[in-house]
């Protein structure tokens, strides 16, 4: 037992292999083995061939590592090989995989398992062990099991969590996966935040985030449940919903805040953490930043813009009504803006089509009142989009920018 440790540990350095994702169904998250070898190589084929009996363990390791390749067909003479060494070694587990393998080829899904489980009862931390349970879990849509195995595997190995967690998404969309999600989901997993960002990237309806929401909640009643209300939210706003969008974000801001923030949020600029889409988003990039600041009581929006490239700083996402409004806001430029430009763009959404801009150029070292009024129309605008966008200009030099107290008023 303890020379198949060491041969395993000491071949895991040397495998040239990677974990991959792929799609089975709309429903189903596949993860598998790529093997970077196209065959076995001569060695290989050696260390294949039986053994003194004395020393079965070289052979069982070698095994179970064709058996994790997706493409490799488990032989009869490879599951020969696989129960004479577990005769020598009784307490191995490779050769419980070879046959979970050969199972699954072989269309016996539930034989597959059970041998598979003795592979993790065996061997309780090894990957590829759970890897294929996952995967035939997932076959079986024994969705709750299935995502216990992925747990496992993304709190041990935070490299998978790129691959997977996009795919793992996808059971949002069926009843029974949302089910099991919200269970793993609602135990707040070290992977959670990144899912969530994952979910956000993808197209989902908003009743499946609403009731993916609802079960978390239930599960865990005082929690918090920012991250499940912002997927909500993504999700009206890329059907074009904002105005519904808007109303729910209001909903989950406090009573205090619901006033200040009912056209555009933190106008003065305090770093007020709050549920996407129509928070603040700050850039931090080579050709210029935007972050809030503070200055004592002051709060405002320090701005650095080095040139280079045109350049959007900050972004909002707002869902105003049809109407006439003026966006106000106070500026200063420590050294004036002598090339380049800065301005504040108004857009409508979706489509982009503009209704309003607020020039920076008339900034000077004292603070000075900034306004311009714009119209919302009444199609087409259901949402609209406020940026402050920097353009260079033709000599290259840092332009500074303080931005306090900005606002949306009728």
């Amino acid at each position: 037992m303890a020379a198949a440790a060491q041969g395993e540990d000491g071949r895991s350095g040397r495998r040239v292999a990677a974990w991959a994702v792929t799609a089975a169904s709309p429903l189903i998250a596949w993860l598998v083995v790529k093997s970077a070898a196209a065959g076995f190589s001569t060695a290989t084929a050696v260390a294949l061939a039986p053994l003194p009996p004395e020393n079965p363990a070289p052979t069982l390791n070698v095994l179970a590592s064709a058996a994790q390749q997706p493409t490799v067909n488990i032989s009869a003479e490879m599951q020969r090989s696989a129960k004479d060494g577990l005769e020598k070694l009784p307490l191995a587990f490779e050769p419980f995989f070879v046959a979970a393998r050969a199972a699954e080829q072989k269309g016996d899904l539930r034989r597959a398992i059970a041998l598979m489980e003795e592979v993790r009862r065996r061997r309780h931390s090894h990957p590829a062990a759970r890897m294929q349970l996952m995967i035939y879990y997932t076959k079986a849509e024994r969705f709750p099991e299935a995502l216990s195995e992925i747990d496992v595997v993304l709190r041990r190995n935070g490299e998978l969590r790129t691959a997977l967690l996009p795919e793992l998404t996808k059971l949002i969309s069926d009843p029974r996966g949302r089910a099991a999600l919200a269970t793993i989901l609602a135990k707040q997993p070290a992977w959670r935040e990144e899912f969530f960002s994952a979910a956000g990237a993808r197209k989902i309806a908003t009743s499946d985030a609403r009731d993916l929401y609802e079960r978390i909640r239930k599960l865990k009643p005082n929690g918090d449940l920012m991250l499940e209300r912002q997927l909500i939210l993504q999700t009206q706003a890329k059907s074009g919903d904002y105005v519904g969008a808007r109303q729910t974000w209001l909903a989950g801001l406090s009573p205090q805040e619901r006033g200040p923030n009912r056209f555009m949020f933190d106008g003065a600029f305090r770093g007020v953490r709050a549920p996407g889409p129509f928070g603040w988003s700050f850039k931090d990039t080579d050709a210029g930043r935007a972050e809030p600041a503070k200055d004592g009581q002051r709060t405002y929006l320090d701005i650095a813009y080095f040139g280079g490239q045109n350049l959007s700083l900050a972004d909002q996402m707002l869902a105003l009504p049809p109407g006439r409004f003026t966006l106000r806001l106070i500026a200063r430029s420590p050294n004036g803006i002598s090339s380049g430009r800065l301005f504040w763009r108004l857009t409508c959404l979706p489509g982009g089509s503009p209704i309003g801009a607020l020039d920076m150029a008339r900034a000077s070292a004292d603070n000075r009142r900034f306004s311009t009024a714009f119209t919302v129309p009444a199609s087409g605008c259901s949402g609209q989009s406020l940026s402050l966008v920097a353009e260079p200009g033709d000599v290259a030099t840092v332009v500074n920018l303080e931005v306090e107290r900005m606002e949306i008023g009728q």
